[in-house]
């Protein structure tokens, strides 16, 4: 998927803008944390891995919003 940016000034820093179609497959939207890494002249945006605080910040606080499924403790081969 190529497409063209032009980059652009904001204070001291340069900015890039992502395409709606590059943003949408790769699942970025405003405030998405990203890595950048440069290998040449080459520029590469990923994903940021998430930390354990980032997880448990997202799961969720109560174990009616769990979402288990408990039937496997029900089918008797465990008692």
């Amino acid at each position: 998927m190529g497409h063209r940016a032009t980059l652009q000034r904001s204070g001291g820093s340069v900015i890039l803008s992502i395409p709606k179609a590059i943003a949408d497959a790769l699942e970025f939207t405003a405030g998405s944390a990203v890595e950048l890494s440069v290998s040449g002249r080459r520029l590469s945006v990923t994903p940021a891995k998430r930390t354990l605080a980032d997880r448990l910040a997202a799961s969720p606080k109560s174990p009616d919003e769990w979402h288990r499924e408990d039937e496997w403790l029900k089918d008797g081969t465990l008692e």
